[in-house]
């Protein structure tokens, strides 16, 4: 597979919070962005809390739809 380097500008308060946090994980700053990444693109799950939110919301929109059409 072919790979490309991505770079961006970044406070360095910002970069050391996120090697220490990365560290602390016991993970690299590149799995983080590409997980990050693959989650924006769609292409990974989200965490927990957010599916469940999401599947809250709809269950309530399908009442609140469900009211409004009776």
């Amino acid at each position: 597979m072919s790979e490309t380097r991505l770079n961006i500008r970044i406070s360095p308060e910002k970069k050391d919070a996120l090697y220490k946090k990365a560290e602390e994980e016991g993970k690299t700053v590149t799995d983080l962005l590409l997980l990050m990444i693959d989650q924006y693109l769609g292409l990974a799950p989200e965490k927990g809390e957010l599916v469940s939110i999401k599947k809250r919301l709809q269950r309530l929109e399908e009442v609140v739809l469900g009211e409004i059409a009776a």
